[in-house]
């Protein structure tokens, strides 16, 4: 049986095609990656951002956290909720731990909100393990009707 050679019709070689292979599906992972949220460590909160005529609503849920253990900030239109999750187990000896799905750790989430709020107003309710932020927007970048005026 004879040995016959691969040949494409652009001259290029198996390395060739291979390499061009290789280059277009890094091409497309970055790509992919970038449209794709960030991977977390398990500690940062699940959030939801919603916007109304006169502010922008973001809840994060937060089960377990103390006030003391959560600090906000806001700059221009970037809101920063930093914390711990603590999660202690009983310190005894004896206990052995078949499972441990809830994650401890520091957390930090900055979300860039699409125009700068009014700082002095933001409201912060933290109830039933969920913080709610209200985040009134700047008067200028409030809708505002105006009136169509005839002669």
């Amino acid at each position: 049986m004879a040995w016959v050679g691969f040949s494409s019709p652009s001259g290029a070689t198996p390395g060739d095609l291979f390499e061009r292979l290789r280059r277009e599906l890094d091409t497309l992972v970055d790509q992919f990656a970038v449209q794709q949220p960030r991977a977390t460590s398990g500690v940062e909160p699940p959030l939801a951002l919603y916007e109304s005529d006169d502010a922008y609503v973001l809840t994060a849920e937060l089960p377990g956290l103390k006030k003391e253990d959560l600090e906000l900030s806001v700059e221009g239109p970037r809101v920063t909720l930093r914390g711990e999750r603590r999660i202690q187990l009983p310190a005894d000896p004896k206990l052995s731990v078949h499972r441990r799905e809830r994650r401890a750790g520091v957390f930090r989430r900055t979300v860039e909100l699409p125009a700068p709020v009014d700082a002095e107003k933001v409201e912060a309710l933290y109830r039933n393990g969920v913080l709610t932020l209200r985040l009134p927007k700047q008067a200028q970048h409030r809708p505002r009707r105006i009136e169509v005026q005839t002669h």
